[in-house]
């Protein structure tokens, strides 16, 4: 796996990510699964805070940092949607991400990949090296690209990806 074989993997998330995205309202986003769950808004939010894990590992810092992340961080559990960024926002910051992210993945050499994860980011799944990590991200985010999808249709949209 190189780092362009990487980049790939998260352009080709992103073009799904968008499309599961497209014609929703905020409201839309904000719709909790009656069964219980994190609605698209947290979600995607979450998509973004991990992205900024993504972006330290390939060595960039992330796009968003502090307290407008801090309810969709890894073991934030929300009640209702208070404190939540707005869609637009959140579609904003994701763009921001992949500007940056698919770049720096690019650059990763073979060397880079073989590192391992530094210390004070090592923590399952993160474990192993960074290449390693960057993959189990990707199966991360392709998990929660698979939750916004059915969350769009909860919403009462169509599937946007057929």
């Amino acid at each position: 796996m190189t780092g362009n074989d990487l980049a790939k993997m998260y352009e080709f998330s992103y073009a799904a990510m968008n499309r599961n995205l497209q014609d929703l309202s905020n409201e839309d986003s904000l719709v909790l699964p009656e069964a219980g769950g994190n609605c698209l808004n947290w979600v995607l939010g979450h998509v973004v805070s991990a992205r900024g894990m993504i972006l330290m590992l390939a060595g960039t810092p992330p796009v968003m940092t502090g307290e407008q992340l801090a309810p969709y961080r890894r073991g934030s559990h929300p009640e209702g949607t208070e404190g939540f960024v707005d869609l637009a926002t959140l579609r904003g910051w994701l763009s921001d991400t992949q500007q940056q992210l698919i770049p720096a993945l690019a650059a990763l050499s073979e060397e880079d990949l073989n590192r391992l994860v530094p210390e004070e980011q090592r923590r399952p799944p993160l474990t192993g090296t960074i290449g390693d990590a960057l993959i189990r991200l990707h199966y991360h985010e392709g998990y929660h690209n698979g939750q916004i999808g059915l969350l769009r249709r909860l919403a009462g949209k169509p599937g946007a990806i057929a």
